[in-house]
C-alpha cells in the first residue's frame, strides 16, 4: 500500500471520528490544568483479535480490550499493588477461604440495543455470570481451568458445561444486588491478584443472553471507552460519556475523546507516521530502528524530529520455541535438548538482535520483584553435548527429517531474526535442515491444531504479577481438561510438577513458595517441552504531547486518565 495513502486515510479517520466524540466546545482545560478532548492514536504490528476478555489471549488484544472491559480489582502501575476498581470493598475470612466482594452501585455497561427495556446497570448477577463463565467449558472461554480449579464447585461447572449442563458455580453466591461471596477450595494466597487479570473483565449477562456466541463481535463492557467502529485495519474507540470514575480533583474521566488503533503492515510504516505526528505512541521498538524512528541530528537541527520520551518496563515477556509433542521428531527429549544446547543466546541477543532482549539463560519465568530464579542452573551453549544427544536420537530413530518451524509475523520482526539464526545453527552444527513458515497468530493455531508444524515461536507474559501466571500454563490436574491456550504450550505430563505447583499456590511464606516454583522451573527445563530464548522489556516511545502515560510491568496501558496537551 502507498504510504502517503496510509497517512491520508488515518487523517480522515481522525477528522471523522473526532466529530463522533465531544463537540469542539467541550475541548477545555479542567481542574489541575488537564485538557479534555483530542484523539490519541497508536499502531500495532500484530493483528488485534476479538476483544471479549475470556477469548483474548495475547497482549495486543488485552492492551485494547482493557479500555473496554474492567476488572474487579486492578494493579497500581507505579508499584503493582492491588487496588479496588469495580469492587469498592473486599473482605477475606481469617482462613483465607472466603472472599466477600462489595461492588460499586454506580457502574453501567455501555449503551447497546441488547438492553432494550432492561437496565444496563452492573450488578452482582453480572459479576457472578462472568466468573461462572470463566469456569465453564464454553468454546469462547480461553482462560483454561485456572479459576475453576480454585473455587468450590468450579470443576463441577466445567465438567457439566461440556455437556451443556448447568453452568452456575456453587462457590459463587450472590448476597444482594451489589455484593457476592466466593468460597475457595483452599486458602490460595494470590487469588486477589488473579482477579486483576484482563481475562476476567466483567461483561453483561443481558448482553450475552441477547447475542450468544456473537458476543465476540459486540464488546460491551463498563470501561472508559466504547468500541465505536471496527474494520479489518482500524479500531475506533470513543469515550464513554457515562463512565463512573472521576479523578482526584473531581474531573470526570476519561479525558480523551477517542483512541484509534491501527493494524499496520510494517514497523517502518508505523515509524513514518510517528515522525509525521500522525501516531502518538509506538510500542515494541527494535533498537536498530531507533535512529530511523527518532531522526538524525540533521533532522533535529531542522526541527523535523518529534519531541518524545522513552518508557521502559523491565522484561516480563519471554520469547520461546515450543515443540509438537504429539508426533514428529520432537517427541524425543534428546533431540529437544540438542536444540537447546546449540543455541548461543548471548550472541543471539547481542549480535543478531543488536542488544534487544536479555538471554533467557535459566528457567522459563523471568526474574522479577516477585520471582527469584538464581537457584536455577545456567543453560549451556555446548555443541559437543548437542552432537552427543543427536547421536542418541539417530541411533533409535534414524536421520532427523526436515523440521517445519512456524514463525509469526513477517520477516521484519525480531522473531524472524532469532528464528533464522537458530535454524542456521542447527544446519551448521547438527546438519538439521529446517523450513520456515510465516503467518498470523490464527495461521499458527491452525497449523498446530492440524499437526502441520514441528516447532513454533510463542511469546508469553503473565497477565497478573505472580509466578503462577507462568507456571500455571503447565499445571494439568486433569488431562481431559487440558487446553493451554489452544495447544500453544505443550502438555507437560509430570505428577511431580503438579504437586510442586499446587503446594506453591497455598504457601504463604514467600521464600518457600519461591523454592517450590524453582522446582517447577527445573522440571520444565529438564523435560525441554519448550525452550525460552530471550526476555524482552516493554518499550514505548511517546510524543511529549501525551500526558499521564504509564506503562505497566505487564505491558498494559490504562488510558483512563491520559490526556493530550501540546508542548508550548
Amino acid at each position: 500500500m502507498n504510504k502517503s495513502l496510509i497517512v491520508i486515510s488515518l487523517s480522515v479517520l481522525i477528522i471523522l471520528f473526532g466529530r463522533c466524540g465531544r463537540q469542539s466546545g467541550s475541548d477545555k482545560i479542567a481542574k489541575g490544568n488537564v485538557r479534555y478532548g483530542d484523539t490519541l492514536s497508536f499502531f500495532t504490528a500484530s493483528a488485534i483479535g476479538d476483544l471479549f476478555p475470556l477469548y483474548s489471549n495475547d497482549i495486543y488484544s488485552h492492551r485494547v480490550g482493557s479500555q473496554v472491559f474492567e476488572t474487579l480489582l486492578k494493579l497500581n502501575p507505579d508499584n503493582s499493588q492491588i487496588v479496588v476498581n469495580l469492587v469498592k470493598k473486599i473482605e477475606t475470612s481469617s482462613d483465607n477461604k472466603t472472599i466477600k466482594l462489595s461492588l460499586r452501585d454506580d457502574v453501567f455497561f455501555h449503551e447497546d440495543p441488547c438492553f432494550q427495556n432492561k437496565s444496563n446497570k452492573m450488578t452482582a448477577f453480572d459479576v457472578k455470570f462472568s466468573l461462572d463463565f470463566a469456569c465453564s467449558h464454553n468454546p469462547i472461554n480461553n482462560s483454561g481451568t485456572v479459576l475453576s480449579e480454585k473455587i468450590n464447585g468450579g470443576e463441577d461447572c466445567y465438567n457439566a458445561s461440556k455437556n451443556k449442563g448447568p453452568q452456575s458455580v456453587s462457590g459463587i453466591k450472590v448476597i444482594d444486588d451489589y455484593s457476592l461471596e466466593i468460597s475457595l477450595k483452599e486458602p490460595y494466597v494470590n487469588f486477589q491478584k488473579l482477579l486483576t487479570s484482563p481475562s476476567y473483565g466483567i461483561f453483561s449477562k443481558h448482553a450475552f443472553d441477547y447475542y450468544g456466541k456473537d458476543i465476540l463481535k459486540h464488546p460491551i463492557g463498563t470501561g472508559p471507552f466504547i468500541v465505536e467502529k471496527r474494520t479489518k485495519e482500524n479500531i475506533l474507540l470513543r469515550y464513554n460519556p457515562k463512565y463512573w470514575k472521576n479523578d482526584e480533583l473531581g474531573n470526570k474521566l476519561p479525558y480523551l475523546n477517542a483512541i484509534i488503533i491501527r493494524n499496520g503492515n510494517s514497523k517502518k510504516e508505523e515509524f513514518q507516521l510517528f515522525r509525521k505526528k500522525k501516531c502518538d505512541v509506538v510500542f515494541e521498538v527494535p533498537s536498530e530502528s531507533l535512529g530511523y524512528l527518532l531522526g538524525s541530528v540533521q533532522d533535529a537541527q531542522k526541527g523535523a524530529t518529534v519531541m518524545h520520551r522513552v518508557l521502559v518496563s523491565p522484561g516480563t515477556s519471554v520469547s520461546n520455541i515450543a515443540f509438537n509433542l504429539k508426533q514428529g521428531p520432537f517427541t524425543d527429549v534428546n533431540l529437544r535438548k540438542a536444540v537447546d544446547y546449540v543455541i548461543n543466546r548471548l550472541e543471539l541477543c547481542n549480535n543478531v538482535l543488536n542488544g534487544d532482549g536479555t538471554p533467557s539463560s535459566k528457567g522459563f519465568a523471568p526474574p522479577s520483584q516477585y520471582y527469584n530464579n538464581t537457584k536455577i542452573s545456567e543453560r549451556e551453549y555446548n555443541i559437543p553435548e548437542a552432537k552427543r544427544l543427536l547421536k542418541i536420537y539417530q541411533k533409535s530413530k534414524g536421520p532427523v527429517p526436515a523440521i517445519k518451524f512456524f514463525i509469526t509475523g513477517g520477516k521484519e520482526g525480531n522473531a524472524y531474526l532469532w528464528g533464522t539464526y537458530i535454524c542456521e545453527a542447527l544446519k551448521n552444527h547438527l546438519g538439521i535442515t529446517t523450513e520456515i513458515v510465516t503467518g498470523s497468530f490464527t495461521d499458527r493455531e491452525k497449523a498446530i491444531a492440524n499437526n502441520e508444524v514441528d516447532a513454533w515461536n510463542v511469546g508469553w507474559v503473565a497477565d497478573y504479577p505472580d509466578p503462577e501466571g507462568y507456571f500455571g500454563l503447565f499445571y494439568v490436574k486433569n488431562k481431559s481438561s487440558y487446553s493451554s491456550l489452544k495447544n500453544l504450550f505443550p502438555l507437560l505430563s509430570s505428577n511431580q510438577y503438579n504437586g510442586y505447583y499446587y503446594l506453591a499456590t497455598l504457601e504463604k511464606n514467600n521464600d518457600k513458595r519461591n523454592d517450590l516454583f524453582n522446582k517447577c522451573d527445573s522440571i520444565i527445563k529438564s523435560e525441554a517441552v519448550l525452550l525460552p530464548i530471550l526476555i524482552e522489556d516493554f518499550v514505548a516511545i511517546i510524543n511529549l504531547r501525551v500526558r499521564n502515560f504509564k506503562l505497566s510491568s505487564l505491558g498494559i496501558v490504562d488510558f483512563t486518565d491520559v490526556y493530550i496537551k501540546e508542548i508550548e
